[in-house]
């Protein structure tokens, strides 16, 4: 601590340079703003008289200001006699500070030391009022950016008239300049970090949110247990690109009658998980309402449904979205099972000498608008034991993979399904499964995959 007759201190050049590069290094590494201003008064400290010290930045908006660092002997921020409020806009108590020294520094950008005659008579004429005690010496620099004053900064003393020298005075403008400069960088700093923690928090109140929908949705599709019920010999794989899907498989008994459906939604994530909701909506609506019908009659209400929900007239200016969809009902009694598909196909694996495959094409018409509407094509097949049939959405197919990056396509998945026919359900699934990631390999999952397979 100097003597108040003088700051022998700074007389050093070295010292004062030393000092410039401390408060650079402390601005690089400095956590937030308060802990940094901490530390220039440490510094300032060993230059002049600095026991009181404080630093505050003006808000221009407001036209008023906040203070990052107070230290005072006989006050504190909140007992200095001003108005202050919390602006949550800002995230700090900002303070009116009209008409004291501290604003006269501001708004004249330059510096002061008091007592001098000029302030005293500044002070009785009102010009200048008081902020919180009064000290007998004051040295008070403007902070300033660009020629434009930003804040001030102030050492004072309660117990000396003459603290501060005119070269007290040199050496606080000389700093004030880096300090200025090196606050704007640690609240620059600052504000980058707060707002990187502010995309976290959102980020993870999206991804919560996003998980907690997911478990609705799995709450949605059919359970194993509740599958097992309906069917003896089947194999289900669903792999969603994100959390949530587009795809979706719907089974139930209804009359004798085994259901099952895949639908691919329009997208992926939660616009697709938003139709496959409106799916399963639906198709419970059409089940309860109507019982079993053809499905391709049950693709067609289902279209109806979709266009009417989602405003759609067949312009140009429709939303185009809509849902693919297989449904297979099975009549075990009969031995026979009915297909119909929007924009999906039927694959129908019957052993003779060797296993054969069966196409059954489905329509080339979304559910939901579509340039030239047609009524859904019905199919019935004659059912032979031991026959197998697969419905799926295009996400298996389309995945890029390989040493050459190119789609799986429906060719290589005819050959991997036929490669598998021997073998359990459960195998099947297990294989089907490992070629699908070991075609992915390390490429990035493209959409939706969804794949349901059945052994009658």
């Amino acid at each position: 601590m100097v003597s108040p007759g003088g700051s022998e201190k700074y007389h050093d050049n070295d010292k004062k340079w030393e000092s410039l590069l401390r408060i650079s290094e402390e601005a690089h590494t400095a956590a937030n703003i308060e802990k940094f201003v901490a530390t220039i008064h440490v510094i300032l400290a060993e230059l002049v008289n600095a026991r009181n010290f404080f630093i505050c930045l003006y808000d221009e908006s407001t036209n008023k200001y906040f203070f990052p660092y107070f230290e005072d002997e006989s006050d504190n921020i909140e007992t200095a006699g001003v108005n202050f409020d919390y602006d949550e806009s800002l995230e700090v108590t900002l303070y009116d500070l009209s008409g004291t020294l501290t604003d006269y520094v501001r708004r004249t950008g330059n510096p002061v030391r008091f007592p001098n005659k000029e302030l005293n008579k500044l002070y009785e004429s009102g010009e200048i009022k008081l902020f919180g005690s009064q000290s007998t010496s004051l040295l008070g620099v403007p902070l300033k950016l660009s020629g434009n004053t930003v804040g001030v900064m102030a050492v004072q003393c309660y117990d000396s008239t003459d603290a501060y020298s005119a070269k007290d005075e040199e050496l606080l403008v000389f700093v004030s300049d880096h300090i200025a400069r090196a606050i704007e960088s640690v609240r620059a700093e600052e504000k980058i970090r707060k707002q990187h923690q502010l995309v976290l928090q959102q980020k993870q109140a999206i991804t919560d949110s996003i998980n907690y929908a997911r478990r609705i949705q799995k709450a949605v599709l059919p359970s194993a247990a509740y599958i097992d019920n309906i069917l003896s010999d089947y194999f289900t794989i669903y792999k969603p690109k994100d959390i949530i899907s587009g795809d979706f498989y719907w089974v139930r008994e209804i009359d004798g009658y085994s259901v099952v459906i895949v639908a691919d939604s329009t997208g992926h994530g939660v616009p697709g998980a938003l139709m496959s909701m409106l799916g399963v909506t639906l198709l419970n609506e059409q089940f309860r309402t109507f019982g079993i019908r053809e499905p391709g009659v049950i693709l067609g209400h289902l279209r109806n449904k979709v266009k009417e929900i989602l405003a759609q007239e067949g312009s140009v200016n429709d939303q185009k979205e809509g849902i693919d969809m297989a449904i297979a009902i099975i009549d075990q009694e009969k031995k026979e099972l009915q297909f119909a598909g929007a924009n999906r196909p039927l694959f129908l694996f019957r052993k003779n000498d060797d296993y054969e495959l069966f196409v059954i094409k489905g329509d080339k018409q979304p559910i939901g608008v579509h340039w030239e509407e047609n009524e859904f094509t019905n199919h019935l097949i004659k059912l032979q034991e031991h026959d197998s049939f697969y419905i799926f959405s295009d996400g298996f197919v389309d995945q890029y993979g390989g040493t050459k990056r190119k789609k799986f396509k429906t060719r290589n998945f005819k050959k991997l399904l036929l490669s598998v026919q021997g073998e359990s359900m459960k195998n099947q699934k297990k294989l089907t499964e490992e070629a699908f990631d070991k075609w992915r390999g390390s490429h990035e999952q493209i959409d939706d995959v969804c794949v349901f397979g059945v052994r009658l």
